[in-house]
């Protein structure tokens, strides 16, 4: 059973862990602190945060379109399995904002759908697609070519919608679909080989899964991101998939992602695009982002789609989710010990809804006893209320007066309360990491060691940059050393210097042997030795402070230090083991990304809608609204809360 706080506690234990092993202090004592630092409360992590919005306002299901003539009859037998297990439901209502899009995009018009996370943004492209070919086959017109070009940002979410395709498509084999990426092989038997491996089954005979198919007989719908559909654009071979295309429409997920520099290139792609297909006058486009912005942005986010795709678009064709919070029955009080057994217990949610006389629809399922229950429910009206902007767990738990093991629990309940196909509540729960961009020691200080940027402490005395040995974990202090100042250097920044701490009692090292004599660049073993002032920073070589102050604050202050000879490779050699090479400790977006994701595959086994970030900027102010979100997309994130 998911639960956000353990899950999230996982998570920050996991990134610790592989911070701490893969910059391991060889000092026990900073060793030991550098991890409380990363322990303590914000500094790496905050959240899980919770956000509870209600549900979305509900359109005309495609029966009802179909026999109006607005959408195709086809999409009856689109599926060949029971209505509660298709993808495309034809009897249950979409959402408006779905019908909408598919309503506007059938008028012939380009459109910007921009909602929010689980608001099915996905249909709101796939219907206009499925409607257009649906109708062709009914009308007997539909040949092998390209009619919808679907491009992603990144192949797990272009994996992502294959996935859901192989399911709509399973019984509507004349309609064609393939994904074309950089992982996709060229000949049929390499491409077959690998397809069992990953999937343990058989391709369906509609989906093309090597190029050498897709170049002979293109899909209907081709799925791929901006980066290889540039390289078909130049490959002779590979610009054989858009031969006798019948282009339709062209779909641009996550489109905000396409501004600056990715943005001028995929809009001259675009452009590019349109000239190849030649034969299509009118191609039309979809944009979806859930983050372009309200309706005070409509100008700039027309702007901003007239430009990426060099077409018309119009304020009219932006379309928004509408969301819908049910109007509360009475407001009961019910027992603590009632959502714990709804949580955790293995019993039907009837039998125990009935133990506490809370069953309030008798002859529905367990989700719409639960969608009435919560209708009654103090509890739930207070949790609707506390979160009308989304809060952490401990502070919403603080503002009903509840301990946080219930307020999971609630949530838990509330998120699989639906009846008539509609949701209760779109419960997401956000969890933000900040990536590390540095360690910073204060040496007149025992316990000066510190995760953010700083010039001086509290009582003036000089922070400086740390750097590790990758092999045996010494420290050295890293900067620009010019003027006889260290200095903090930017992250990039050429020419550093790594000057090792010593030890108590610490003169000769060892000799670099011939094979390494080699890897250096420039060595001067005789004058590797310094001394750097703890309070200024004031560096100078040992000889000459033997003899002479280098700053008004005398010996006492001084530590001394060895100078890491560079490689030729560009890395800094560690004087201690000559082995290994000093590291600042900057862990990127890239490796906690990936921690995470692996977090998460481990802890939930069952989740949806749960957004993991990781911020950029320690500069930016602290807050859930200063860190920069990276979403993961991993092939789980389907089933959390419904499934519970």
């Amino acid at each position: 059973m998911f639960n956000p706080i353990e899950a999230s506690n996982n998570i920050k234990r996991s990134f610790i862990d592989y911070i701490t092993t893969s910059l391991h202090f060889a000092d026990a004592r900073y060793d030991k602190l550098f991890r409380e630092r990363l322990d303590e409360h914000g500094v790496i992590s905050k959240g899980p945060y919770l956000d509870i919005g209600g549900s979305f306002k509900n359109g005309k299901c495609l029966r009802e379109l179909a026999e109006a003539g607005r959408a195709s009859t086809l999409f009856a037998t689109l599926e060949n399995i029971s209505e509660k297990e298709k993808e495309i439901k034809f009897e249950r209502p979409l959402y408006l904002h779905q019908e909408q899009a598919l309503l506007c995009a059938n008028n012939g018009n380009n459109l910007v759908v921009t909602t929010g996370t689980g608001s099915g943004k996905t249909e709101c492209f796939l219907l206009p697609i499925l409607n257009s070919l649906l109708e062709e086959k009914r009308m007997g017109k539909l040949t092998n070519a390209v009619r919808a070009i679907i491009i992603y940002p990144m192949n797990a979410l272009a994996n992502d919608q294959m996935k859901r395709l192989r399911k709509i498509l399973a019984s509507s084999t004349d309609i064609t679909f393939g994904l074309y990426t950089g992982n996709t092989r060229h000949t049929q038997s390499r491409a077959y080989a690998d397809y069992r491996t990953l999937h343990e089954s058989e391709p369906l005979p509609n989906e093309k899964i090597a190029r050498e198919a897709m170049q002979q007989s293109p899909p209907h719908i081709l799925i791929t991101n901006y980066s290889m559909l540039e390289y078909m654009m130049l490959r002779p071979k590979d610009d054989s998939v858009f031969s006798g295309a019948n282009l339709r429409y062209i779909v641009l997920d996550e489109a905000h992602i396409y501004r600056g520099a990715t943005g001028i290139e995929t809009a001259l792609l675009m452009r590019r695009l349109r000239a190849r297909i030649s034969t299509q006058k009118t191609v039309q486009y979809i944009l979806t982002s859930a983050t372009l912005g309200g309706k005070d942005a409509d100008d700039e986010i027309v702007a901003f789609a007239e430009n990426l795709c060099s077409a018309s678009f119009s304020a009219e064709n932006i379309i928004r989710s509408v969301e819908v919070r049910q109007p509360m029955i009475d407001e009961l009080d019910f027992p603590d010990e009632l959502f714990e057994e709804l949580y955790e217990s293995n019993r039907d949610t009837a039998e125990i809804l009935q133990s506490y006389n809370a069953d309030f629809a008798p002859h529905g399922d367990s989700n719409e006893k639960l969608f009435e229950l919560m209708l009654r429910c103090r509890l739930f009206a207070q949790l609707r209320d506390s979160t009308r902007q989304p809060k952490t767990v401990g502070m919403i738990a603080n503002d009903m007066d509840i301990s946080r093991a219930l307020l999971v629990h609630l949530v838990s309940a509330s998120a699989k309360a639906v009846k008539n196909g509609t949701s209760l509540v779109k419960a997401r729960y956000h969890f933000f990491l900040r990536a590390l961009e540095g360690v910073f020691l204060a040496l007149t200080d025992i316990e000066g060691l510190y995760l953010t940027r700083k010039e001086c402490d509290v009582k003036g005395n000089r922070v400086f940059e740390c750097a590790i040995c990758t092999d045996c974990g010494r420290i050295a202090l890293a900067g620009n050393a010019d003027n006889q100042m260290l200095t903090h250097a930017k992250q990039f920044d050429e020419g550093i210097s790594y000057f090792m701490l010593k030890q108590a009692g610490e003169a000769d090292f060892l000799s670099i042997d011939d094979e390494q004599e080699n890897e250096v660049a420039d060595s001067n073993t005789d004058d590797s030795d310094f001394v750097i002032c703890s309070v200024c920073g004031a560096v100078d070589s040992e000889k000459y402070a033997m003899l002479n102050s280098i700053c008004e604050h005398g010996q006492s202050y001084y530590v001394k230090v060895r100078l890491a000879q560079e490689r030729s490779s560009g890395n800094h050699a560690c004087p201690a083991c000559e082995f290994g090479n000093f590291r600042r400790f900057y862990i990127g977006y890239e490796a906690a990304t990936a921690v995470i994701g692996t977090a998460l595959y481990e802890q939930l086994p069952e989740y949806e809608n749960t957004t993991v970030a990781v911020k950029g900027n320690s500069d930016e102010p602290q807050s859930v609204f200063g860190f920069a979100k990276v979403a993961l997309f991993l092939h789980l994130l389907d089933k959390i809360f419904k499934t519970g």
